[in-house]
């Protein structure tokens, strides 16, 4: 297809800013990047569409151009999504190097663009793959381009468009036209909620994508990322879907050589908390420098374990890895040396927003199913003393929030003044006894009697032992309020009128995460007697 023709489609709302050469080269193909200097992905013959989120300074603009003309592409599309506006430095660099540079409306998007000059092409907006492309992704591999390279050759020979997300469905690399960040991570939650891969999920918007699992190179991980390419991959040319699965078994390479590389850090940062553990400072904070670590700034630890679910355990180890890459100064994760609370450990710098937990429980979540997390920090240390402070307080954390309600349960060192952590601290059987044993009785009534005992006491003890309070917060009179209480009081043979007897109740209640969450329902209904 000849550039004027291209320019004749009212509908595409072109707009010449360097005016084609007669001797432009002839349209062959579609091409969207956003890379500095994409001239090792282009043949020649390219309508190369861009939204110019790549240009910094008037250098980039030339840089760019250049490895476009040099590849001799057709022309230059630039959208203003990136900047705003186009810069003049662009312009510049096309008229310079005897490019072509059009501009396309806002109302007009590049997917539309892309499928209207394909089908002007005579061809569909996927194609069946050229025998060069494996070789194509084998060289991208050996160059070092990584994700990124991967999928722009993919997306070049098969017209599929499509991004790399993290275990966690952040997006890492490549891209799908019209589609968000935002859509692609609620694609991948909707994908594992309905279980089984590859994934088709419709787009809000319309549209469809398809979600590809990149095998985790350590046993019983989640996937270590997905492949999300445009439409529904059963609707694909043949051999396209074969291309995607080998795109994600390069991407599987790649995580094992990054794997490899966290393996032995994670060695060394393992040295360094024994080292501080053992009150050996100087080593410790050597081996924390040899690791990026500055033990001179403020480092945090946080234990994060996880249990149930369809992960269990390795779970944990994944979200930390993706929260590592995603927050700059992280450590690796390891799992702790005594192995005694299944709980990973990783080192966060204080950045007063605690972004490090806050990332790890925000994609925790989705990954969850029917399991649990529990995550506990300690506060930034300074130096060998103060960052061994913290790991003790963030294993005294960990336990707490352990007790928590939710999927996924945290707790900072704020929550070592609590009496959850003594309660933490005993073990699990001598707790379940201590509440089964001033608890379970009345929990046994409620279950025969249709009562609400259990949920009355809670309140009660929430309300401070006010009467009023608890009778106004339950919706029911005093006298019935009474009622129940002096039932409890019969069934456990402890006095609510003590203030010894009110701590074994608050200390037994604590233990029964169920029951609390239960109990809160109950202060805002009405109840009966």
């Amino acid at each position: 297809m000849e550039l004027t023709q291209l320019l004749a489609m009212d509908r595409l709302g072109l707009t010449p800013l360097v005016g084609p050469a007669p001797d432009s080269p002839a349209v062959r193909g579609v091409y969207t990047t956003d890379l500095p200097d994409p001239g090792r992905y282009l043949d020649g013959g390219e309508l190369v569409l861009t939204s110019t989120t790549w240009y910094r300074e008037p250098r980039d603009a030339d840089v760019f151009v250049a490895a476009l003309s040099g590849a001799g592409v057709a022309a230059l599309v630039a959208g203003t999504a990136g900047l705003g506006v186009l810069p003049d430095a662009l312009a510049e660099a096309c008229a310079r190097h005897g490019l072509t540079l059009l501009t396309v409306g806002d109302d007009i998007s590049f997917a539309a663009l892309t499928e209207t000059v394909l089908a002007a092409l005579g061809g569909g907006q996927h194609r069946a793959p050229s025998a060069g492309l494996h070789r194509g992704l084998v060289t991208s591999m050996a160059s070092g381009a990584g994700a990124e390279g991967l999928v722009d050759v993919f997306a070049r020979a098969t017209g599929v468009w499509c991004a790399v997300l993290s275990a966690t469905g952040r997006p890492r690399a490549g891209s799908v036209p019209e589609v968000t960040g935002h859509q692609l991570a609620r694609a991948h939650r909707d994908a594992l909620a309905a279980g089984g891969f590859p994934a088709v999920r419709t787009l809000p918007g319309g549209g469809e994508l398809t979600l590809f699992p990149v095998q985790s190179p350590v046993a019983h991980r989640p996937p270590a990322g997905y492949l999300a390419a445009s439409g529904d991959h059963r609707a694909w040319a043949p051999g396209v879907a074969d291309a995607a699965w080998e795109v994600c078994a390069l991407l599987a390479l790649d995580k094992a050589a990054a794997q490899e590389r966290r393996r032995i850090e994670a060695r060394f940062l393992r040295e360094a908390v024994d080292l501080l553990r053992a009150g050996q400072e100087e080593p410790a904070e050597a081996r924390l420098r040899g690791l990026g670590l500055d033990p001179g700034a403020p480092l945090s630890a946080l234990y994060l374990s996880t249990t149930g679910g369809p992960y269990g355990p390795e779970l944990a180890a994944t979200v930390l890895e993706d929260v590592a890459d995603l927050v700059p100064g992280c450590s690796v994760p390891i799992p702790l040396s005594d192995g005694a609370d299944g709980a990973y450990l990783m080192l966060v710098p204080d950045r007063g927003d605690d972004s490090g937990a806050a990332e790890a429980a925000e994609r925790l979540a989705p990954l969850l199913g029917d399991g649990r997390a529990a995550l506990g920090t300690g506060s930034p240390g300074v130096g060998a003393a103060g960052l061994r402070r913290s790991l003790e307080e963030a294993r005294g954390a960990h336990r707490v929030a352990a007790l928590g309600t939710g999927t996924v349960r945290t707790a900072g060192a704020g929550a070592l003044s609590s009496h959850l952590l003594l309660i933490a601290a005993v073990p699990d059987d001598v707790r379940r006894l201590y509440r089964d044993r001033l608890i379970g009785v009345v929990e046994r009534y409620d279950a025969e009697h249709g009562s609400e005992l259990v949920a009355t006491l809670t309140a009660f003890l929430d309300a401070s032992g006010s009467w009023q309070r608890c009778a106004e917060q339950l919706h029911v009179h005093v006298n019935t309020l009474r009622y129940r209480l002096q039932r409890v009081e019969q069934l456990t043979g402890h006095s609510l009128a003590t203030l010894r007897d009110r701590v074994d109740f608050c200390l037994a209640l604590s233990i029964d995460a169920a029951g609390r969450a239960h109990a809160s329902r109950v202060t805002s209904e009405s109840g009966t007697a």
